[in-house]
């Protein structure tokens, strides 16, 4: 079947859009992947742990966040201490809020994934992570607009590039798997 040209415009569309986000915020989305990959590192290695969060999709990458650092990319390494908190599914599961007051404690390490969506349960659980003193590391669109103003000058903010949800989803897929490389990297030294 002959595929035509709108079809195939249609379809590149999308991942253009993204490449092209990706390479106007490369330098910037580093930089800050590279301060929150020092934060874990810091936490990790001084006892803490990592809570990883997100509602909706970014509660996927956040369990893929947890995941990967217990686990690690592929090199061989003792397990990290990261726990993924699951957002309830029915009235008689715990909040994101009950969870981080449960196992946070000061010095652990709050990996928030939102995708611009009204979240008031992670919006709840992060202003909870901030109180009990946890280092906050955000991974949210340049507006910032739902876990933004909850930011302290001791967090690190990753902004991802893009205003489409799925756009936001995609970058932070890549950004999050740089990130745990990195701190496998961090803890190993460069792969041979």
């Amino acid at each position: 079947m002959p595929e035509s040209s709108f079809q195939q415009s249609y379809l590149q569309q999308p991942l253009l859009e993204t490449a092209d986000w990706l390479y106007q915020s490369s330098e910037r989305l580093a930089q800050q992947l590279n301060y929150a990959a020092l934060a874990l590192m810091h936490t990790i290695t001084s006892g803490g742990k990592v809570l990883c969060a997100g509602e909706g999709e970014a509660a996927w990458l956040a369990q893929q966040a947890a995941t990967w650092l217990v686990r690690g990319t592929g090199r061989e390494r003792p397990p990290l201490s990261a726990v993924a908190l699951v957002p309830p599914a029915g009235p008689m599961q715990s909040t994101l809020t009950q969870q981080v007051r449960a196992l946070g404690h000061p010095g652990d390490v709050w990996l928030a994934f939102s995708l611009e969506r009204d979240d008031p349960d992670l919006l709840a659980a992060t202003a909870a992570a901030a109180e009990l003193d946890l280092t906050l590391v955000i991974f949210t669109g340049e507006a910032a607009r739902t876990l933004g103003p909850q930011l302290r000058d001791t967090d690190v903010w990753v902004p991802l590039p893009g205003t489409r949800e799925s756009t936001l989803f995609a970058i932070a897929w890549l950004a999050l798997e740089g990130l745990c490389a990195a701190v496998d990297t961090h803890l190993l030294g460069e792969d041979a």
